[in-house]
């Protein structure tokens, strides 16, 4: 048990910090000068001197790679991949030399045996040369998680200060917040499984090697499930005056506190949370259940099923990247160039004036392969919220939490919206970025602390704290 707590949201395009000072004190998030509360996750590393440079967040971010730059971004992908350290692998030269059809067609065309044999063996020798004793080949994921291991810690040590600095300006409380434990939110798949995930121990290993001291009991959350808590709660936390967490209080800015207090009408309650971020999209269904007795301080939480897809905005925007050729630009995109097409292509419709192209990428000339790349994307995450859908129960009552940059696309949101209502489900809520109000259905337009701050927001929150139960 934690009385205050951090909570590190570490995601691909931005890291997100959050502070519960006390039990009650509600979560908030720590901001930096000119970038508010979203710090770039990018690191760049310059090895034109004798000794490398590293630089981080918003010094890192628009610098471009090469010439002895090289620059990190979405290494989070690296961090979550899946675990293998070394491979064997075999190249497709090799399982050729090595099947039975190459032996067939060596007899058909008149090619000895011997010429078959040189072949495999200068094969074999090229490998060994290039893979070094024992023959091993390093796959491209593990030399990529070799990087991503050296980079964690820099990383997490840098944003350490960041925050030691962040928290001197608060306003005088006599804490000492270097000693205040640290929470992580990672991906549902590396929180759940039988093994522990080896992106979960890298994450917790760099963050103790930055000076971080790991929360006692839970150092890890999953980002689904934090992020709901973070949205329903909205930054709160509560008990009671036993001392106990006070369910009424904490998620009372929505139709749970209506279950809670008649559930003889309302018997049953469920928040769908789908977060469409970087590297993942999550999925998190928490549902509540009450015994009949109106209650403010149940013994137990949310029943939660979750799930995180290795799929989200990066690949949208790789894929439109070769959409608007941008390889071809005589003024390579920097990131903060990139994130204005984004905002102009992505979530408003509009074309974007490329520096330098005289032209205006994404407008009318390049709409129809536009709106097929993003369709296409759309289709994806609304498949993937269709299948999370189908093995849940039917609640009674429900609210649809959209969050993450790409719920800010309005094709991306209105397709979740109707994946999610499949099967006739309804929702009495719904919370999103950029909504519209409609007679007889309330929404909740979440402003960008929570449609993107709301894993940190809600692993910080003494809901994780179960002794308060």
């Amino acid at each position: 048990m934690a009385d205050r707590v951090f909570c590190i949201d570490f995601g691909s395009a931005y890291t997100k910090v959050a502070l519960r000072r006390d039990p009650t004190a509600d979560s908030e998030l720590l901001t930096w000068p000119n970038i508010d509360f979203c710090v770039p996750s990018t690191i760049a590393v310059d090895r034109r001197g004798t000794k490398a440079k590293l630089a981080f967040g918003e010094e890192a971010v628009d610098e471009k790679g090469g010439g002895g730059i090289d620059v990190h971004r979405n290494w989070k992908r690296a961090v979550f991949l899946a675990p293998s350290a070394v491979r064997l692998t075999q190249s497709p030269l090799e399982a050729l030399l090595q099947s039975d059809d190459l032996l067939v067609l060596a007899t058909k065309y008149g090619v000895l045996p011997g010429q078959i044999g040189y072949l495999q063996q200068m094969v074999g020798n090229a490998k060994s040369l290039i893979a070094g004793p024992g023959g091993r080949v390093v796959s491209a994921e593990s030399q990529q998680q070799t990087i991503a291991t050296a980079l964690a810690a820099h990383f997490f040590h840098w944003l350490r200060q960041r925050v030691m600095e962040a928290c001197a300006k608060l306003p005088t409380t006599g804490l000492k917040f270097e000693d205040i434990p640290v929470r992580v939110a990672v991906p549902a798949f590396a929180k759940h499984g039988s093994e522990p995930h080896p992106g979960c121990k890298l994450i917790l290993d760099s963050l103790d090697k930055a000076g971080w001291p790991l929360h006692p009991d839970q150092p890890v959350v999953a980002e689904p499930y934090s992020n709901a808590i973070g949205i329903l709660t909205k930054g709160a936390n509560v008990l009671s005056r036993t001392g106990r967490l006070n369910f009424g209080d904490m998620f009372g800015k929505g139709p749970l506190i209506t279950v809670l207090k008649d559930a003889e009408h309302y018997p049953s309650y469920r928040a769908l949370v789908i977060d469409v971020g970087a590297f993942t999209t999550d999925f998190a269904a928490l549902t509540f259940t009450p015994d009949g007795v109106p209650t403010l301080t149940p013994d137990s939480g949310f029943v939660v099923r979750e799930k995180s897809v290795p799929f989200g905005v990066s690949d949208l925007d790789e894929q439109m990247r070769a959409v608007l050729q941008v390889e071809d630009w005589p003024v390579k995109p920097s990131w903060s160039d990139w994130t204005k097409v984004q905002q102009s292509v992505y979530s408003e419709g509009k074309g974007y004036r490329a520096p330098g192209l005289g032209r205006v990428v994404g407008g009318p000339t390049d709409s129809v392969a536009v709106q097929e790349c993003i369709g296409a994307f759309a289709k994806r995450i609304a498949d993937e919220t269709t299948a999370f859908g189908e093995g849940l129960d039917p609640a009674f009552t429900q609210e649809l939490i959209l969050t993450g940059g790409g719920s800010s696309i309005p094709l991306v949101r209105e397709s979740l919206q109707t994946a999610a209502s499949t099967g006739g489900k309804a929702f009495v809520k719904t919370h999103a970025p950029d909504l519209k109000r409609v007679k007889g259905a309330p929404v909740d337009k979440l402003d960008e602390q929570f449609t993107r701050g709301g894993s940190a927001l809600g692993g910080a929150s003494i809901y994780f704290e179960k002794s308060y139960f």
